[in-house]
């Protein structure tokens, strides 16, 4: 009998832990006012220029964590069949953010990114501009984008595109039809 209690009293110590951790999860999201936020993701489309997918992603109210988490659903990829892929599969996001004269970083990394990636200018050029115009069209705040990789500055992505300085807003990678 002792041991039944034993066995009955950990299980309700274990059944009470799993609780206070989605209460925590719960709590996480509505400190940090965490909810849907209607985004434009740009993607290279049909006419070889970025085009927007439009999305919700959860993402907390302040641009720095919603930054973040935009840029992520941005590499993560297409779900439009029409529209194309704009990094490689392995790119991550290691952080974003903005600073108050309105520059936004992105920090990326992954393999291909670190090692070299042996893409061509347009395919460069057009993953660049994705994260331009995601960032600029999402966060009007952010005037101009500097992406580094690996937490350092990028002399380029794949050897095409200068990365030395921050780049604005260029409508004439974006589709038209996309604007």
């Amino acid at each position: 009998m002792r041991r039944f209690a034993v066995i009955v009293a950990a299980l309700l110590a274990l059944a009470s832990a799993c609780r206070k951790e989605k209460t925590a999860a719960n709590n996480f999201n509505a400190d940090n006012h965490v909810a849907p936020r209607a985004v434009k993701l740009y993607f290279e489309g049909p006419t070889m220029l970025l085009m927007a997918e439009p999305r919700n992603v959860q993402a907390p109210q302040n641009p720095a964590g919603a930054m973040s988490a935009v840029v992520r659903e941005l590499i993560r990829g297409n779900v439009n069949p029409g529209l194309a892929r704009v990094f490689p599969a392995d790119t991550i996001v290691r952080g974003a953010w903005l600073l108050p004269d309105g520059t936004a970083f992105v920090d990326l990394g992954g393999a291909t990114l670190t090692n070299g990636w042996a893409s061509g200018s347009h395919e460069e050029l057009l993953a660049v501009y994705s994260v331009v115009q995601t960032i600029a069209t999402n966060f009007p705040e952010a005037k101009r984008v500097r992406l580094l990789i690996n937490d350092s500055p990028a002399e380029t992505l794949a050897g095409h595109v200068a990365l030395d300085r921050p780049l604005v807003p260029n409508a004439a990678f974006v589709d038209p039809r996309a604007r």
